[in-house]
């Protein structure tokens, strides 16, 4: 969290750089640059509505294969197993939010979001030996965000701090395991709720001012 606020309070120090938000009529895209736990592909088209709010699509999305060889040895009868597993994990995180700058006639402005998203998940894991799992999660979360973000004037470029605040979110879940013409499946509904800092930094470039 010191590494984002730091970033923005040492480009804060230089006035020559700063510009207005400035932002009604424009189009943007923010990319994420650092995180202070962990890294993913996320991106943001933003539509820019007034000069205080805007809209803003995010899309997060990943895509992960893992093949390995398993190797299982028992000593009571002395015996060694062997399997291959490959597993196929996706997942995405896509949807709108509405932001609100707090401060639209400064370079610095703090702001809000609210915001609603479709998430899901879906991981297959299949063994060599005829055994496969296969579990899914699908549903919707929405809550509330805020960060501050700087504009520059020189370059059609901002720097932001950002973080999701409180998040609810409702899932429907499901797994199903098999093994030959056996099987056995569970589904049900999940619904939980978290408050926390996670704080990333995120470079925003306009792209076009459309009205």
């Amino acid at each position: 969290m010191k590494r984002c606020w730091l970033l923005l309070l040492v480009l804060a120090a230089c006035p020559g750089l700063a510009g207005a938000t400035e932002i009604e009529g424009k189009w943007g895209l923010g990319v994420e640059v650092g995180n202070l736990f962990s890294s993913s592909p996320e991106t943001s088209l933003i539509r820019g509505r007034s000069a205080r709010t805007a809209w803003v699509l995010d899309m997060s999305a990943s895509a992960r294969r893992d093949d390995r060889d398993l190797e299982q040895h028992d000593t009571l009868p002395d015996t060694t197993f062997t399997r291959s597993l490959t597993e196929n994990y996706y997942s995405i995180d896509a949807g709108p939010r509405l932001r609100r700058f707090l401060r639209p006639e400064s370079s610095f402005s703090p702001y809000w979001d609210v915001f609603a998203h479709a998430v899901g998940y879906s991981n297959r894991q299949s063994y060599s030996d005829g055994y496969s799992n296969r579990s899914t999660e699908i549903g919707g979360r929405a809550g509330v965000a805020f960060g501050a973000e700087y504009f520059l004037s020189k370059w059609p470029v901002s720097v932001a701090a950002h973080t999701d605040f409180a998040t609810f979110s409702g899932r429907h879940t499901s797994t199903r395991a098999s093994s030959g013409a056996a099987f056995s499946k569970t589904s049900g509904t999940v619904f939980s709720g978290n408050v926390g800092i996670r704080p990333i930094v995120q470079v925003r470039q306009t792209l076009a001012a459309l009205r």
